[in-house]
């Protein structure tokens, strides 16, 4: 949501070093803040700077800050969150980032010309987590300068224990630095920047005056272990039932790959079981639907199932072994084997009504994210397999059909979000093909869907860059 603020079409106008100082001290509510040292130990804390006007709560969790389309040299800054005694890395620290664009001006807050071809209202905006060593890494663009002052991105940083520091980052080749009072006192925040043929380097590492180690991954309700409590907490999560603030979100996320699904419930489960039986790789898998029956066919041993479906249904029953765990409900499906005992999987549940499994991902127990291709028992026409797969960035995709019909053939996301339509009307008898080009979404996994009349087809592509 945009405020009401004047339109500019490039660089703000310039204000007087005394309204900013005004308006960043109230916002900030805080007075600037000199270096601190802990004493016994050449250890400086990282030091505080003004939070400026233009802090937004809520942008979303990511470590691509600017879209790849954004105009300006891209820029990646890294580093470590570390304890006050310079040493200690502190795990799931909340890193808040936002600046200006390339001409100065802020998203949200003003109303920016921009590179961001997705109307993305939280452009040059963003929060992550540092790792269990303490790290973190962004991808942005550097900054154009502000009114009078030099570049710079704005960064708040919240530990577990809540300690809060509100800060920026500058660059030692911008001249206003030199007039800047905030910058002169940045010392290491100063960044000396590198380059490559894949943009600008530069490294900060933070010291927080906080003695706390940070959070386990998996421990979502922030007991200090992973133990059932903490499945059945991330089962809410999914399912839409358990709404997490910011740090449970992270413990959630065991894998580290910014979604909360079925990957994330089989790693806890590692982490709980500890060492376990030797186990086949999951290769690939083959979802069928048929008279209100799904079932499963793999190429090795799953661990877990995530169904994201539509329609007007009801689950009448399941058909898994007793070691395994069955979850409905909001449209996502839960499958998973709790107690890593061994038990071959065929047919999964029966229901009645209409259902559409718009995508899926299945699991083994290495929890590495695949998908199972769908088959809804087409008799009259063919979905062949896509090529080259994986791809990069066109795939070519063959459609057969043995009578002219009404057709659509769309491009999904692993959640099931329609990302792309190829063709959505009346199509003649035999063979037609079709491409889609995926340069402006990221590395991952896509599906392929056929759709005609109440049948359909479902294949599985991957997206490397």
């Amino acid at each position: 949501m945009k405020k009401d603020i004047k339109k500019v079409d490039s660089k703000p106008s310039p204000i007087s070093r005394s309204e900013f100082i005004l308006k960043s001290s109230i916002l900030a509510g805080s007075t600037i803040l000199f270096p601190r040292i802990v004493f016994g130990q050449e250890c400086f804390l990282t030091t505080d700077d003004i939070l400026g006007p233009y802090f937004i709560e809520d942008a979303p969790i990511r470590t691509l800050i600017a879209h790849p389309d954004e105009p300006g040299q891209r820029l990646f800054v890294s580093g470590r969150i570390l304890q006050n005694d310079c040493e200690t890395p502190i795990s799931g620290a909340m890193l808040e980032v936002w600046h200006a664009n390339e001409a100065g001006c802020y998203s949200i807050n003003l109303d920016c010309n921009t590179g961001n071809p997705e109307n993305d209202e939280y452009n040059l905006r963003g929060k992550m987590f540092s790792n269990a060593n303490g790290q973190y890494a962004l991808e942005t663009i550097l900054p154009g300068n502000y009114a009078s002052r030099p570049m710079h991105i704005h960064i708040k940083i919240t530990t577990p224990d809540e300690e809060v520091l509100v800060s920026q980052i500058y660059f030692d080749s911008d001249p206003l630095c030199d007039t800047d009072p905030w910058c002169q006192d940045a010392g290491e925040r100063v960044l000396l920047l590198q380059e490559d043929s894949s943009g600008l380097h530069g490294q900060l590492d933070i010291i927080m005056n906080s003695t706390l180690s940070g959070i386990i991954p998996g421990d979502v309700n922030l007991d200090g272990s992973v133990n059932v409590q903490d499945i059945v907490m991330v089962v809410g999560i999914i399912l839409g039932n358990v709404q997490p603030d910011d740090f449970q979100m992270y413990a959630a996320d065991v894998n580290g790959d910014t979604e909360i699904d079925i990957l994330d419930i089989i790693s806890m489960i590692n982490i709980i079981l500890g060492r376990r039986r030797a186990f086949q790789l999951l290769k690939g898998g083959h979802l069928k639907i048929e008279k209100g029956r799904v079932s499963i066919d793999t190429a090795g041993e799953v661990a877990g199932i995530q169904l994201f479906t539509k329609g007007n249904y009801k689950i009448k029953k399941h058909h898994l072994p007793s070691n395994w765990k069955f979850h409905h409900e909001n449209d996502i499906i839960l499958m998973y084997n709790q107690n890593g005992g061994q038990g071959a999987l065929g047919k999964l549940f029966e229901y009645e009504g209409d259902m559409e499994i718009v995508s899926n991902i299945i699991t083994g127990w290495d929890a590495q994210r695949l998908a199972a291709d769908i088959n809804l028992n087409p008799r009259d026409f063919q979905l062949s397999d896509p090529f080259p797969n994986p791809f990069n960035p066109i795939v070519n995709i063959t459609f057969n059909q043995n009578h002219a019909s009404m057709v659509k053939l769309a491009v999904y996301d692993i959640k099931g979000r329609e990302l792309a339509v190829l063709f959505d009307g009346m199509m003649e008898t035999g063979k037609s093909g079709f491409t889609w080009n995926a340069h402006i979404y990221p590395t991952g996994i896509y599906f392929i869907k056929a759709i005609v009349g109440n049948q359909a087809q479902v294949k599985k592509v991957q997206l490397l860059k």
